[in-house]
C-alpha cells in the first residue's frame, strides 16, 4: 500500500503543486481537534474520578467491617475457649446452647401466663447478669480456665432453673387440661 501511494504521489506530483487548500483549514482542523479533546479529556477525567470513588469505597467498607470485627471481638473478647481447653469449650458451647433452647421453650409454654412468665425471667435475668460478668472477667482473668468454669457452672444453673420452670409450666398446664372430677 505504501508503494500504491508513493506511486501516486510521484505520477501526481505536479497536479499537488498548484493546487491550495482553502484559508480557513487550519483553523477548521485546529477547531475539529480542540472539540474531539475536551471529551476525551473529560472523560478520562471521569473515568479516573469513578475509579478513585470505587476504590475509596471499597476501602470505606473494607475498613468498616475491620473496624466492626475489631469491637465485636474486643466486646466479646474472641471468646475462643477452645485455646485454653478444648473439652471445656465443647461443654460450654453445649450449654449455651441447651441454655437457649430451653429459654425459647419456656416462652412459648408461659405464653399463657404472663406473670408467672415475668416472675420467671427475673430469677434468670440475675443469672444472665451474673454470666455475663463472668464473660467479662475472662478478658483479663489471670486464670481463664477457672473462670471458664465458673461460666460453666452457671450455664449448668442457668439449666436446671428453666428446667424447674419448664416442669411448673407442665404441671400447671396438664391441671387446666384435665376435668375439675379429675384433679381431686
Amino acid at each position: 500500500m505504501n508503494r500504491d501511494l508513493k506511486k501516486f504521489v510521484t505520477e501526481n506530483r505536479a497536479a499537488f503543486d498548484h493546487a491550495h487548500p482553502p484559508k480557513d483549514l487550519w483553523e477548521r482542523i485546529s477547531n475539529d481537534l480542540e472539540k474531539h479533546e475536551k471529551p476525551i479529556a473529560q472523560t478520562a477525567v471521569r473515568k479516573m474520578f469513578i475509579r478513585v470513588l470505587k476504590v475509596a469505597a471499597v476501602t470505606f467498607l473494607i475498613g468498616t467491617a475491620g473496624i466492626l470485627v475489631y469491637f465485636y471481638g474486643k466486646k466479646n473478647a474472641y471468646e475462643d475457649y477452645s485455646r485454653i481447653n478444648p473439652d471445656l469449650a465443647a461443654v460450654q458451647q453445649t450449654y449455651s446452647q441447651l441454655v437457649v433452647q430451653k429459654k425459647d421453650s419456656v416462652a412459648i409454654f408461659a405464653a399463657n401466663n404472663p406473670s408467672l412468665y415475668g416472675e420467671f425471667s427475673k430469677a434468670l435475668d440475675q443469672m444472665e447478669a451474673n454470666y455475663e460478668m463472668l464473660k467479662q472477667e475472662f478478658a483479663t482473668s489471670p486464670n481463664k480456665e477457672l473462670t471458664l468454669e465458673a461460666m460453666i457452672r452457671n450455664l449448668q444453673a442457668q439449666i436446671e432453673v428453666l428446667s424447674q420452670q419448664m416442669e411448673i409450666l407442665n404441671y400447671i398446664n396438664t391441671n387446666k387440661n384435665q376435668p375439675q372430677d379429675e384433679q381431686i
